[in-house]
């Protein structure tokens, strides 16, 4: 048995490594040429119609629109559903809390259903409780790049007159039964943010095969103006830059590239941790009817088999200089800004009188996803890995849950 460098052995990196994306030349080119343009903003060059066209093309929707970041991808999706003071949206409660404060931006409620144990994401059955005669969306997240359960979802929405949201920030080119993420349900979010799986800096897109939902957007992200100083409702700026449209472009047409890499990152921990699988962890088992892009790799530990708790595993598996990481540490209803209820003052949106109905959010009111938040670990697939970086990291994880075995 190896000795953890933080019980006193050595560990498997002598040195702590750093990953950033992987930048080509012809990208660096396509920036460059925005640069020397001048043309920097969106509406005055030429890189942001043409990477909406390309993105458009790539998942098979009738629109795209490009935006400032992810968060405002979802935020713009909600918005151009009508959603808004009063209405409720049904979503996990296991993602990043962008995925929530969306709904909240837009002076609607979240509530929060529970994910599935193997894939972590929002659980079709629990969704049918959860909605009430205020309920307009279900919101679902393609978790960590494997995609939902949307025949099962989409099926309920139509049932219930309500639409779909895909939250597809760590998504970028996964598939469900061959239909790529973002164009199955009405509208879809995606990230370019750094450590997604094809990045612009920050960014954002927003698709779908509505006209009506595509023209709403449209308002919405260029401060609600439908001509130059004639503005119809409360928009925002939310525009991408002609610099993050150059490189999201260069990005693109190498995305399938990029996910493979990712896909043989995750095929190295599997192989290194299968040993170790029911055991001391739970690995992700993809559902053979999706194509999984592994934005990251989340195991769960069976804390019931280990001496210390996931907070220990963390700091120990760190101190082997391999990156570790924990998505998410808690639950989004966990968070302060939930159990305050008070988002714009005075309770908002909660206690606005539009609204009328009392919600809390309890412990143990997602039990599946309040286990998840206690006992997963997340090891990085980020572009910049080597096979060899994959492999300590695993090596590092292995090591520190068979020392602290029961």
């Amino acid at each position: 048995m190896e000795i953890p460098a933080i019980e006193g052995g050595k560990p498997v990196r002598e040195h702590f490594k750093e990953y950033f994306p992987r930048i080509s030349e012809h990208e660096k080119q396509l920036v460059l040429s925005v640069l020397e343009s001048g043309r920097l903003a969106s509406g005055v060059g030429v890189f942001v119609r043409k990477f909406e066209e390309k993105f458009k093309e790539f998942v098979g929707t009738r629109h795209a629109l490009a935006v400032s970041s992810g968060t405002a991808a979802l935020h713009t999706a909600v918005a151009s559903l009508g959603i808004g003071v009063g209405d409720e949206v049904v979503t996990t409660p296991f993602s990043f809390v962008a995925t929530a404060t969306a709904i909240l931006h837009n002076n609607a409620i979240p509530v929060f259903g529970d994910i599935e144990l193997d894939t972590l994401n929002l659980d079709p059955e629990t969704i049918v409780d959860k909605i009430t005669p205020r309920t307009k969306a279900i919101l679902v997240v393609h978790l960590a790049g494997h995609p939902a359960e949307m025949d099962e979802i989409v099926k309920i929405a139509r049932e219930n007159n309500l639409a779909v949201i895909e939250d597809c920030a760590q998504a970028i080119g996964s598939e469900y039964r061959g239909r790529k993420v973002g164009g199955i349900g009405d509208v879809g979010a995606f990230s370019f943010y750094q450590s997604k799986n094809m990045t612009t800096g920050e960014g954002g897109m927003v698709t779908t095969n509505s006209e009506e939902v595509y023209k709403s957007a449209r308002l919405f992200v260029e401060h609600g103006s439908e001509e130059r100083y004639y503005h119809v409702l409360l928009g925002w700026n939310y525009r991408m830059t002609e610099l993050q449209a150059a490189l999201g472009l260069g990005q693109l047409a190498r995305i399938e590239e990029l996910n493979r890499m990712r896909e043989e990152i995750a095929k190295i921990y599997t192989e290194e941790l299968e040993s170790l699988d029911g055991d001391l962890l739970l690995l992700p088992k993809p559902k053979k009817h999706v194509k999984h892009t592994w934005h990251i790799y989340q195991v769960l530990l069976r804390l019931e088999n280990l001496r210390v708790d996931r907070d220990r595993i963390i700091e120990a598996v760190k101190r082997e200089n391999v990156l570790v990481l924990v998505s998410y540490p808690r639950t989004i209803y966990e968070n302060p800004l939930f159990q305050k209820l008070d988002a714009y003052g005075h309770g908002c949106p909660w206690f606005c009188p539009f609204y009328g109905r009392r919600i809390a959010y309890k412990p143990g009111l997602a039990p599946r996803a309040e286990l998840a938040a206690r006992s997963v670990v997340t090891l990085p697939t980020l572009a910049g890995m080597s096979i060899e970086d994959a492999i300590d990291t695993a090596k590092a994880l292995k090591k520190v849950l068979i020392y602290y075995r029961k």
